[in-house]
C-alpha cells in the first residue's frame, strides 16, 4: 500500500487555489479530517500552512475556502505596520516591510478555534488514514532566526534509530507552528514570528528553500523509513510564473522577460523573492529522483503556470485570457489582500482548473516551456494521482 503524502506550498492569499484543487478532487463538502484520513504525511508552508490548519480544524472545503475568499481574514493576517520608518524605506527603495508579525498569531487562533490553542503533537489525534493504527503526520516547516536553519514542527517523531537520528516532535501549538511558517520577512512582515511563551524566532520557510515542501515530505517519509516506491505525493502548488527569457532583437513582449539589470537594489529584491522560485521549483524533480524515477512519477504535482502558450517567437496569452490580465497576474505579488486581487487570482484557478490554463510539470523546457516530465495540465494531474495513489 502506497505511503502518502499531501504536500502544500506557500503563497499567501494564493492558497485559494491548493483549497480549489482539493475541492475539484473531493467536493466543497467534504470536511478536513476526511481529506487528512486519505494521507500519511501532510507538509505544509505558509499560506499553505494555514490550508493545513483549516484541515486540521475540519472545516468543510468550501468553509476553508473563506479564509482567502473574506477579505476580513486575509486582512486580520497581513495587518498593516505602523512604523513610519519602514513605510519611508519602502517609499525610497521600493523594499521594506508592509505587514506586522505582531497581530498575526491572534488572527490565526481566531480562525483555528477549536485546534489552534492545541499542541501540534496532538491537534491530528484520532484522524487516520483507513486500515492504519498512526495519526496522520503533520510538518510545518519554518526558518530559525538565531539558528539559520531550517525548522521542522512535527506532530511526531521521525527516525529515532542510527541510521536516520532523531527528528523531534513540537513543543509549541498549531497555530504557534503556522504563525512561524507563514513569516516571510524583508518585503513582507517586520519580525521573525514569536511565541507568548515558547523560546524562538523564526522566519517563513520558504527561507529554507521549502516554499514548495515536497523535498522535505518525501525526506521525511523516508526519514519514518519508507520505501521510496512506496511513496505516493501529491503536491499542491499556488502559482508560478514563467516567462521566456527575451533574445536580443525580439520585440517587447508581455509573455517574456527582458535580461534583469544587475544592481544593488535589484539584486536585494531578487534575493527577498527567492523564496517563490529555485529551489521550491526544482523540489518536485528532486522528490521524484527519491522515489525512484520511475514512469508513472511517484509525484504528481498540481499548479497553475503563468506562461504564454505557443512556440518562442509567436507566443500568446493562455486561452480566455487578454494581454493585460496576463500582465497583472504575473506581477501580482503573493500577499494580495484587496478584492480586486483575489477575484483575479480565482479566475486563473479557474481558467486552471478548466484546462485553459497549463499545469506545471515536474521538468519543462526553459526556452520552449515544453513538458518534458509530468503532467501538463490539470485533467492529466488528476488521472496521474488517481492512478498510483
Amino acid at each position: 500500500m502506497a505511503f502518502r503524502i499531501l504536500s502544500l506550498d506557500g503563497g499567501g492569499s494564493w492558497a485559494l487555489i491548493e483549497v480549489r484543487a482539493l475541492i475539484d478532487l473531493y467536493d466543497n463538502k467534504t470536511t478536513g479530517h476526511k481529506v487528512l484520513s486519505d494521507f500519511d504525511l501532510v507538509a505544509a508552508n505558509s499560506g499553505g500552512s494555514l490550508v493545513l490548519g483549516g484541515l486540521v480544524e475540519d472545516l468543510p472545503l468550501g468553509d476553508l475556502l473563506g479564509y482567502f475568499e473574506d477579505e476580513t481574514k486575509r486582512k486580520s493576517i497581513f495587518s498593516p505596520v505602523n512604523s513610519l520608518t519602514d513605510w519611508a524605506v519602502r517609499e525610497v527603495t521600493g523594499l521594506g516591510p508592509k505587514y506586522s508579525e505582531e497581530a498575526k498569531l491572534h488572527a490565526i487562533e481566531q480562525l483555528l478555534p477549536k485546534s489552534g490553542d492545541v499542541l501540534l503533537t496532538a491537534a491530528a489525534a484520532g484522524v487516520r488514514r483507513n486500515s492504519t493504527g498512526k495519526d496522520v503526520h503533520l510538518l510545518i516547516i519554518g526558518f530559525d532566526y538565531d539558528r539559520n536553519r531550517a525548522k521542522f514542527f512535527r506532530s511526531a517523531p521521525a527516525g529515532g534509530g542510527p541510521t536516520w537520528g532523531e527528528g523531534a516532535p513540537a513543543d509549541v501549538t498549531l497555530a504557534e507552528a503556522i504563525h512561524a511558517s507563514a513569516n516571510p520577512p524583508v518585503n513582507y512582515f517586520d519580525k521573525p514570528a514569536t511565541f507568548p511563551v515558547h523560546p524562538g524566532r523564526y522566519w517563513d520557510g520558504g527561507i529554507a528553500g521549502c516554499n514548495n515542501p515536497v523535498l522535505a515530505a518525501v525526506t521525511e517519509a523516508l526519514a519514518l523509513e519508507q520505501a521510496p516506491k512506496d511513496i505516493a505525493a501529491l503536491s499542491l502548488g499556488t502559482a508560478t510564473v514563467i516567462l521566456p527569457l527575451r533574445q536580443t532583437g525580439d520585440p517587447a513582449s508581455p509573455y517574456t522577460q527582458p535580461p534583469t539589470d544587475q544592481g544593488l537594489v535589484t539584486d536585494i529584491g531578487k534575493l527577498a523573492r527567492s523564496i517563490l522560485d529555485d529551489p521550491p521549483d526544482i523540489a518536485s524533480y528532486l522528490a521524484y529522483v527519491m522515489t525512484g524515477a520511475a514512469a508513472p512519477s511517484r509525484v504528481v504535482r498540481m499548479n497553475p503556470l503563468i506562461s504564454p502558450l505557443g512556440t518562442p517567437g509567436n507566443w500568446r496569452a493562455p486561452t480566455g485570457m487578454t494581454a493585460s490580465r496576463f500582465t497583472y497576474l504575473a506581477n501580482l505579488d503573493m500577499d494580495a489582500v484587496e478584492q480586486p486581487q483575489v477575484n483575479a487570482i480565482a479566475n486563473l484557478a479557474d481558467s486552471w482548473l478548466q484546462g485553459n490554463v497549463r499545469n506545471q510539470p515536474i521538468r519543462m523546457n526553459g526556452d520552449t516551456l515544453v513538458c518534458e516530465l509530468g503532467s501538463e495540465w490539470f485533467s492529466d494531474a488528476v488521472a496521474a494521482w488517481r492512478k498510483i495513489k
